[in-house]
């Protein structure tokens, strides 16, 4: 799926014909799309519905379009701006057809059916639209004083240098200050681990930092890796948060300064998610960064914690306590590994998904609802189709807020109830169970605060169990209390994430002791 964005009078509609037409493909204007749907003219919508009515349809027609067959796709200019539609356009090849703004509106002044043009403040909007369409943009293509068949070309030329990859196969793109990369979401992707990795010349050996438990895996990607004529050696370790210690950190580093690699050799990480955490961590601190490549076997790695660049080790006090933000140059995330490591971070992954479909907009509740039966029996079209979407969610929060200032805070949702259990319960291995309790805590404080109603803690615990996730649990409030003075969050006092409403979350809130303690009772007699 090719998507073409820009400003009004970028060309897009004219180079997408073009496009489509030397690619053999369909071509589908979105703004055509949804007057079609509604028999009725775009310019009337916003006279009498208004623009926000509009970016609602426009969403819904958009979301049909990508998830639909292959075409050459323009969009209308402010399509970008709602968080929903740049989360689902991580899963398309987004081309960003780039004009200036003196040229845009010479190019339709005239043009009677552009509502937007009547805007006293059109040149804010033009400034304050360009850093979303350059976000998710795999590629981007100036159009000023150029023939629509040129930009066609340059287009295409571009588009060969994208990874290839099987039919059926997502490709989200993840743009954080950090560095861009993609997230592959498919079936047997192990074997093209090394045609995955970003070409480059300067990486001479690759070192393998993988799970005791996924040896065959391991062997899988080494073999692609040392195709490409990269050699490859390989350390492993056990894939338990026990080893994620500054010990087993330095013995990993220890083996990169034995076989002298350097800052643009690559450092790639097989297992699951102390596996990656603890690989990503040595990256990020060897040689003060070297490239890192993470291959998640695990549903919790492919769903959300390879996806963001987070990693730490532990400590005794407490889990993730020293870590960095070092992000990866690609994440391949095979999801019939996930199917068949159902005993290792399977429920975590559904509790992880879970957590993203309740604090985003976007359809991936109603998916998760409809799919948790197949998804908990290890369904690997239900597991690729979640993971796909709980990437998208998270692709798109992490590339505006890299490190966690922000918005981003609102992916710990669940987390500062869930990892204050982990310290009282002595679980080191949390099995998803954690977080879902979590999540329910958070939904009792919300009730409590007069944030939310019934019938959202309810759908909260039917999802939950429905996952087979423990929605209950009894925990002393003294001791969460002790826990939470370790959380990364605690700003004079523990500060939570809630939600307002489905789809709507907070960070930073706080509570009194008494209703905390209430919370806690919710928890224990649900």
């Amino acid at each position: 799926m090719i998507v073409l964005v820009g400003f009004m009078g970028a060309g897009k509609t004219t180079v997408g014909h073009i496009l489509a037409e030397r690619l053999g493909t369909p071509f589908v204007d979105s703004d055509v799309y949804i007057e079609q749907q509604l028999g009725r003219a775009i310019v009337d919508v916003f006279a009498v519905e208004g623009e926000q009515h509009f970016r609602e349809l426009e969403h819904r027609a958009i979301n049909e379009l990508v998830r639909g067959s292959d075409a050459v796709v323009a969009l209308g200019g402010g399509a970008v701006e709602d968080p929903r539609t740049r989360a689902i356009l991580r899963n398309t090849t987004v081309v960003y057809l780039r004009v200036g703004y003196d040229e845009a509106l010479t190019r339709v002044r005239q043009d009677r059916f552009r509502p937007m043009l009547q805007r006293a403040d059109l040149d804010q909007v033009y400034s304050r639209r360009q850093d979303s369409y350059a976000e998710v943009a795999a590629v981007q293509v100036d159009t000023n004083g150029r023939r629509p068949d040129a930009v066609v070309m340059d287009v295409l030329k571009e588009l060969t240098r994208l990874p290839s990859t099987p039919a059926g196969t997502s490709n989200i793109l993840v743009t954080p200050v950090g560095g861009t990369y993609y997230v592959h979401v498919g079936r047997d992707l192990l074997d093209m681990a090394g045609a995955l990795l970003p070409t480059s010349s300067d990486v001479d050996q690759a070192v393998i930092v993988e799970s005791d438990r996924d040896t065959r895996a391991a062997d899988r990607v080494a073999a692609g890796i040392t195709a490409r004529g990269i050699s490859v050696t390989r350390v492993p370790i056990p894939d338990t948060e026990a080893t994620k210690t500054f010990a087993t950190a330095e013995r990993v580093a220890g083996h990169l300064a034995d076989v002298a690699l350097h800052r643009n050799d690559l450092v790639v990480a097989v297992g699951g998610e102390p596996v990656c955490d603890l690989a990503g961590f040595v990256a990020a601190t060897f040689n003060r960064g070297t490239k890192l490549a993470l291959v998640p076997t695990t549903l919790v790695g492919q769903a959300d914690s390879a996806i963001g660049g987070k990693n730490a080790v532990n400590m005794a006090q407490g889990r993730n306590l020293v870590g960095t933000i070092h992000q990866p140059t690609v994440v391949i995330a095979d999801v019939t590994t996930a199917v068949a490591n159902p005993e290792h971070g399977f429920l975590a992954g559904l509790s992880e998904i879970a957590k993203h479909a309740l604090i985003s907009r976007s359809d991936l509740l109603t998916v998760l609802e409809q799919l948790s039966d197949d998804a908990r029996a290890g369904d690997a079209d239900a597991v690729q189709q979640l993971v796909t979407r709980s990437v998208e969610i998270k692709a798109d929060i992490v590339s505006r807020d890299e490190r966690a200032t922000g918005e981003r805070i609102v992916l710990n949702y669940g987390h500062t109830f869930g990892h204050a259990i982990d310290l009282v319960s002595g679980r080191l291995e949390d099995q998803g169970e954690s977080v879902s309790q979590g999540m329910m805590a958070a939904a009792h404080l919300a009730r409590r605060q007069g944030r939310i109603d019934d019938s959202i803690v309810e759908r909260h615990r039917r999802l939950l169990s429905g996952l087979g996730l423990p929605t209950s649990g009894r925990f002393d409030l003294d001791a969460m209390q002790r826990a939470w003075l370790r959380d990364k969050k605690y700003r004079h006092g523990v500060r939570f994430v809630v939600l307002n409403g489905l789809g709507h979350a907070e960070a930073g809130v706080t509570a009194s002791a008494e209703t905390l303690a209430g919370v806690l009772d919710d928890l224990a007699t649900a």
